[in-house]
């Protein structure tokens, strides 16, 4: 059975991608799209880890800035001040 790296290989020597970074891009896109949920949650990560701002973490959950620091409220995440 290939692996998923064999897989991604498979991918990048039949010239469909020209790179890992954007065949797992492509994917991520994907998988956004399919469970958007995970976009929120991906976002929220992100800003606890402090990777991105609160602005850039709701942008990335598609979300106002309002409605994202309500989640993070509800998930008892403390908002940095910027």
């Amino acid at each position: 059975m290939a692996s998923v790296e064999d897989k991604l290989d498979a991918l990048i020597s039949a010239e469909i991608y020209r790179s890992r970074d954007e065949v797992i891009s492509d994917a991520m896109s994907a998988l956004l799209t399919l469970k958007p949920s995970l976009k929120i949650d991906m976002a929220v990560n992100l800003y606890k880890n402090k990777k991105v701002s609160l602005w850039r973490g709701a942008d990335i959950a598609s979300l106002t800035l309002e409605k994202f620091k309500d989640i993070l409220a509800s998930r008892s995440i403390r908002i940095e001040h910027e």
